[in-house]
């Protein structure tokens, strides 16, 4: 019985030993990254709020625009040092209401994320009524 209880330990204990911390995606972090954050519209010419961000273990970045003649609008983060599970987000809100009793005229914007020139997240949106808030994110994972 002992010699029963100690092989299935033993075996238990090589199996355990046996299984690769290789198959950890944080292994392969810190990365050293050039990330590309971009908004295009179809109206370049519309009141809103832009903000993109990088959000992870000690590093916290983020930039805010707010203009009518700022689209299109692109902004580059090089040689950044990304920790596992770091965000990367761009928000976008219309601001572009219009005079009263003048129906509101849809437009579209593209939200792009890119690493090193590849593009990992892209979202295209109608915004069809002043004050619509959309997003996009991709996660280093």
């Amino acid at each position: 019985m002992f010699k029963q209880q100690l092989l299935s330990i033993l075996t238990i204990f090589i199996l355990l030993s046996s299984c690769s911390s290789d198959d950890d995606p944080r292994d392969n972090y810190p990365q050293t990254r050039d990330i590309t954050m971009s908004v295009s519209s179809s109206d370049n010419e519309r009141m809103s709020d832009i903000t993109f961000s990088i959000d992870g273990t000690g590093i916290e970045v983020s930039d805010f625009s707010s203009s009518d003649s700022h689209l299109p609008l692109s902004k580059d983060y090089l040689n950044k040092t990304i920790p596992y599970f770091t965000v990367l987000n761009i928000t976008y809100r219309d601001n572009s209401g219009g005079a009263v009793g003048v129906p509101f005229e849809p437009y579209n914007i593209t939200l792009t994320i890119r690493v090193d020139s590849e593009i990992k997240a892209e979202k295209e949106i109608t915004i069809t009524e002043s004050g619509t808030v959309d997003y996009i994110e991709f996660i280093f994972e």
